[in-house]
């Protein structure tokens, strides 16, 4: 039988999936699980979260890592998901909600998907410093 904190991890992970609108699926594919079976098992207790995908995991529910972790672990009883932004850029700076938003679909994406969008990303950079260019020769 699952015990209580493992239940309370599970709950947490299911209630936060769904806010973000996330099907099983899509953490199977995201993080690489074989089937939703192994998403089932967490979110109702069955399986504890396995300590090296803490992180992963922090981050598809977008999370802060070390609050998650020490939720996981048990050195925390409760952990709550609502509040501001929870993805930073590379500096720390807060993303905002359209910014995660875009985060999160681009990581819904199949990779050869991602890597066409990422392409696609460069050319729109370059377009971008050329319209600059211009206007600042203007």
């Amino acid at each position: 039988m699952p015990d209580a904190h493992r239940k309370r991890v599970g709950a947490f992970i299911k209630k936060r999936r769904l806010e973000l609108g996330m099907s099983q699926g899509d953490i199977c594919r995201l993080l690489n699980y074989k089937s939703r079976n192994s998403i089932s098992n967490l979110e109702i207790g069955i399986e504890g979260l396995p300590a090296k995908r803490i992180y992963a995991w922090a981050d598809l529910l977008q999370v802060p890592r070390d609050d998650f972790f020490q939720f996981v672990v048990g050195e925390r009883d409760s952990l709550e998901a609502g509040g501001g932004p929870r993805l930073h850029d590379r500096f720390g700076k807060d993303l905002s909600q359209y910014e995660q938003e875009l985060v999160l679909c681009y990581r819904r994406l199949p990779v050869k998907y991602q890597r066409r969008l990422l392409q696609q990303l460069d050319e729109y950079l370059i377009l971008a410093r050329q319209s600059a260019r211009r206007t600042s020769r203007s």
